[in-house]
């Protein structure tokens, strides 16, 4: 069904480049919100499973702030998910003695247990919803929406640099 219709727009898109973001967004959305509901069954948020996933994959010594920049969130939205996270005895702050004032953040014996289990189901699911595509449209796709996302960082930049955004959005 064309985004079109999903928003049960009366006049067709008279933009591509406006119609094509929108529909990058949409069917991001999409997905999340079909994660959700597999990580609210394991007493989760999507925030928390991408906390999982990128401490599982990041086996170096990773701090607070690594992680806020990597998921792309606020130092307080990220302190907030960890304080959750730790509280659920998933993930551990350790002390870095050179600097009383970050943590490397490492996965408990649970995190890494939860981690385990969750990302194949999470897979399956991903494999599922995207079953449309062969394997060669999925690197495609990759490959153009890496140039999206580096032609948007350029013009975000440049915005920024002249003043005319505060660096949080295109």
């Amino acid at each position: 069904m064309s985004l079109a219709n999903e928003m049960n727009l009366q006049a067709p898109f008279r933009d591509v480049y406006h119609e094509t973001a929108l529909n990058i967004v949409r069917t991001a959305g999409v997905l999340s919100a079909a994660a959700a509901a597999l990580f609210r069954s394991h007493g989760l948020t999507e925030a928390q499973f991408n906390v999982l996933f990128a401490l599982k994959y990041n086996p170096h010594d990773i701090t607070q702030s690594d992680l806020g920049r990597m998921l792309v969130v606020t130092r307080a939205t990220i302190t907030s998910v960890l304080d959750k996270m730790e509280a659920k005895g998933l993930v551990t702050r350790m002390s870095v003695p050179s600097n009383r004032r970050i943590y490397h953040l490492a996965l408990t014996e649970t995190g890494q247990s939860l981690i385990e289990d969750l990302e194949p189901k999470y897979r399956n699911k991903l494999h599922d919803a995207m079953a449309a595509l062969g394997e060669a449209e999925c690197r495609t796709a990759i490959d153009f929406l890496e140039q999206v996302r580096s032609q948007a960082a350029t013009v975000q930049r440049a915005l920024s640099a002249n003043g005319h955004s505060n660096g949080s959005e295109i």
